[in-house]
Order: structure tokens, then sequence, then C-alpha cells
């Protein structure tokens, strides 16, 4: 069963029509911009989640990596390890990464190998990465060797090396969890929760689970972050070990003392995310909430991928100004006169709440969003939408106030990273599509360059020249009833021109799911580069 994973997660259609042709073979224009390879130095954990196909051939299966790397300012990894699960199989851990090397353009697209050591066979792994900022960025796994093939989006961020202590979080605080993707019989699974660690314990927590079209909720049992009993040695040196959360065996990597990045280890089950701290700015009652929001969920339902993005306006209870995009499996489904919406929280898990609307085009029965606040402006939602015969998908992701609106020319401008992810009917297969790149918005206009990997050509097509246009509906923000939209054409060793509907969280942030092609299934961001 595919489902969508992202790194912003988190989670494509067939370009056989729109990039059968071979295209133009001039390439992007020289990159400009202010990176260079000293822009990456320091200690990264890193995240993808995609495909793998051996070398000797048979079907895709999933893949997750998490890991932590070290560059050194000059172009050459240095050190690092990683943590690799599929699922139904005995993970791959604690594999040494002995060394690699990288690239980064001025336009702060790059390369990244890492040389690695599995059951003593050395191997490299590929990535194009794109630089966000100096603390780390967006990343495609682009892997296609005699060994294997493999695909996947996901991001890197710099690691706070002062915060490798044992025990694990001296200071008890409340973290957020969005861990998402397949449980141990290769089902879609979805878990959203908080729990309260410090010193090394977790000692209380709440859980919403939607595994395999099941949804259950309930306290997490006390629990653990530990070092790795089998490497004791990698807490001091990557900030990695060893977790007992939910019911779930992880191995988590410390990124600093508000952000924790797991990847599950028991079981045969693939699930991965991190766990952000809960500030003390998140909402006591419903009368706090005066916000507009959007929100990216995506997942699996049943027999394809799914994905929704939308945006609402909170006054207290009260909930108006509903507007949701869904693309399931191809067939797109518009909100725009949501009945009967109102938020509420939940007094005994702060920041945990539910958003209910009805939609008059979508199951004519209330759509139903559980949601945890990390602070007053971002957390992490799932979709727990059912019908009479249940949930009708898993799926999972992100939700953020807006601000800095009106969007229009004005603020939607600069230089952005571009990450899409998800799923393609290729030559009659659905597999794993990703693509990453940097453009130029100007007058909202698109210009820059991408790479792409459709996987069932078990190779990825590379500095691919991206162009297009953003179109801003009324203020941009959508409460107003219009829609943002935005075109990207690719030209190169692929051709084709990819329609999206875009819900913008800030001048700095938005989402994307694309909305005309009945064939792809995908989701994404834009994030500007700072």
């Amino acid at each position: 069963m595919k489902r969508i994973l992202f790194a912003f997660s988190v989670l494509a259609s067939l370009w056989i029509a729109a990039c059968s042709g071979s295209g133009s073979t001039i390439g992007p224009p020289p990159p400009i911009g202010k990176y260079g390879v000293s822009s990456l130095k320091g200690q990264y954990a890193f995240v993808t989640s995609g495909e793998v196909i051996a070398n000797n051939g048979g079907s895709p299966i999933s893949i997750s990596r998490t890991g932590s790397f070290t560059a050194d300012g000059t172009g050459i990894i240095q050190t690092g390890i990683e943590d690799v699960v599929e699922p139904g199989v005995l993970p791959n851990l604690a594999v040494p990464i002995t060394g690699g090397s990288y690239t980064v353009g001025a336009d702060g697209r790059g390369t990244l190998t890492l040389d690695v050591t599995a059951a003593g066979v050395p191997s490299s792994i590929n990535f194009e990465i794109v630089l966000t900022s100096t603390s780390g960025g967006l990343m495609m796994d682009e892997t296609s060797s005699n060994a294997q093939a493999s695909s996947g989006s996901g991001n890197f961020v710099l690691q706070n090396a002062t915060t490798f202590t044992s025990p694990v979080l001296p200071v008890t605080a409340s973290y957020v969890f969005d861990f998402t993707g397949l449980d141990g019989s290769g089902a879609p699974d979805s878990l959203v929760g908080e729990f309260t660690a410090g010193n090394g314990s977790i000692t209380a927590g709440f859980v919403d689970a939607n595994d395999n079209f099941s949804i259950t909720s309930g306290t997490i049992p006390p629990g653990q972050l530990t070092q790795d009993p089998a490497d004791t040695s990698s807490l001091t040196a990557f900030g990695r070990g060893a977790a007992q959360i939910a019911g779930e065996t992880f191995i988590f990597y410390i990124v600093d003392s508000t952000r924790l990045r797991f990847i599950s280890t028991g079981g045969g089950a693939m699930l991965s995310g991190d766990a952000v701290i809960q500030d003390n700015t998140i909402p006591a009652n419903v009368s706090a909430i005066n916000s507009s929001f959007v929100f990216l969920v995506a997942g699996s339902d049943g027999s394809g991928g799914i994905t929704r993005v939308g945006r609402f306006t909170a006054n207290g209870g009260p909930v108006t100004n509903v507007l949701v995009d869904s693309n399931d499996a191809g067939k797109f489904i518009l909100t725009n006169s949501a009945t009967s919406a109102s938020i509420s929280l939940d007094a005994a898990n702060p920041g945990r709440g539910t958003l209910t609307f009805t939609d008059p085009n979508f199951l004519k029965a209330p759509g139903t969003y559980v949601f945890y606040l990390s602070s007053a402006t971002q957390g992490v939602i799932q979709d727990q939408t059912s019908n009479s015969t249940g949930p009708v998908d898993v799926a999972d992701g992100t939700i953020a106030a807006q601000t800095g609106s009106p969007f229009s020319t004005s603020n939607i401008t600069g230089t952005y990273g571009l990450n899409w992810s998800g799923l393609s009917t290729q030559n009659g297969n659905m597999d794993e599509e990703d693509l990453l790149g940097q453009t130029t918005v100007a007058s909202l206009a698109l210009s820059g360059a991408a790479d792409i990997f459709e996987f069932e050509s078990l190779a990825p097509v590379t500095n691919l020249t991206d162009s297009g246009s953003i179109t801003i509906g009324g203020n941009g923000t959508g409460g107003d009833g219009n829609r943002n939209t935005m075109s990207v054409k690719l030209t190169g060793g692929v051709s084709g021109t990819v329609n999206f509907v875009v819900y913008v969280v800030s001048p700095q942030l938005a989402f994307i799911t694309n909305n005309q092609d009945t064939t792809r299934v995908v989701a994404g961001i834009l994030q500007t580069q700072q």
C-alpha cells in the first residue's frame, strides 16, 4: 500500500505525457546568490523518506533514513552515522558514515555524498541539497548506483553538540510529536501527541494514533530517552540514543534542547518524525485562539495517496472562512462553503484540540482533525475524518498561523527552496516522485533550477530549468474565498508543467499541492532562503 511520506514532512503523477519529451538540453543559467561551501559547516541531523530498490530488481519498497553528518566548511564530510529502516525487515542501525563530499553553489543548491559501510560493504548515498540558511535546508535522496537506487525527500538541521548530554534532556519540558510512516505489516500509520520528558525519562503524555484506518487515543505509559546500549559512544558524538515512546522503540537524534528527531526500530515498523518543545504561548482556552491558520496533511486513502491543504479563521470557538483543496488519488475536491465549523481544546492535555467542519462537497459528513500546538502559532495535525465505515484516510502534517498578510507581489519575493514529494503513475506503476530545487520569485514570476527523481526510471534528472508564475487571489490569505495558484514549467532532461494550489503561511513559507493532473498526488513547500 503506497502512502506519501514527507520531510515536512512529510509524504505525484506520471510524467508520461508531461515529461516524455527530451526537452531542451540547455541547462539553467549560472547561479547567483550568497552561498558557498563554507555555508555548510558543522554537525547536522538529517532525515529522508522515500523508496528503494536493490540492484537485483524487484518491487520498490519504502525506506527512511535518519542520521547525523559533520561538514568541515570546505566540501569534505568528516564523519557521521545513520539508521536505515524499511518496513517488515530488521533495521540497519548505527551505520558509520566514514567520509564524503559536498558542493554548494551561490544559489544554495548543491550535492552531498555520504560514504557508508553496512555489513562490511562500502557504498555511497547521493543527495541533492538546497540551503535555506546556514542552519540547514532541504534534501532529496537521489542515489542511483550498481548497488541500489533510493529516492526520498527530507531536510537537515544544525545540531548543538552541547546538548548531547546524559541524562538526556536534563530540564523537564513537554514536547509535541508527529511520527508518520508504516506499521510492521506495511500499512499506513500515524502517531501525533505530546510527552513530558526530563532527566532521561518520559513521565506522561497523550497520543492519537491512526494505524491502518483504526483510530485510538490515550495516555502514554512511562518511557525512556537513553544512550543506545549497543552503541553508547554515539550519544556524545552524534546526539544519538534510544527511546521507548507510546509502545514503540525508536532511535533519536538530538538537534538541541528544543527538538529531537526519531526513527522507529522495533516490530518492523517504519515511523519517523520530530518532537518539538512546547512553549508557554499555547492557548489556555478557546477564547485565546484568534488567528487564521493554514494546514497541510498527506498520507494514504487505502488505494493511493491523498493530500489536503486548507485554511480557516478561528475567533474563539467559532470557525469561519474555511477553504480546503483535497487531492484524493487524483480526484480533486474543493471546500468553499463549510458549515458547522468549530474548534475546541482538551483541558486535560494542554495544546491538544479538535477542528471540525461539514463540507457539502466531501462526504457530507463532519471533517474532523486533531491537533497539538507546540506554540500559539504552530503544531502538528492529524486527519480523523470518518464516514459510516471508518476513517477515510491515514494522513497527518503541519498546522501554522498565517502572518504577514496581505500577500502580494510586494512581499512574495526573493529566493526560495522548492520541494515536492508524493506518488506518480509511471509506465502504469505508481511510485515515488521527488523534486528539489531553488527558484527566484520576482513580480510573481519563477526562475531557477531543480532535480527530479521519477523513481520508475531509477535515475534522477539533474539541473533542470524551472520557470513559471504565481497568481495571488484577493489578499492572498484565502480567507476571502480566493485561491492562489502556481505553475512550474520544467525544461531539460524532462519537460512539462505542473500546476499547484498555494496556501501562504507567511512571506517565508507556503504549502503547495498539485490541483490538475489526475495521475499525480504530490505536495510540498516553498521556503525562503535566509
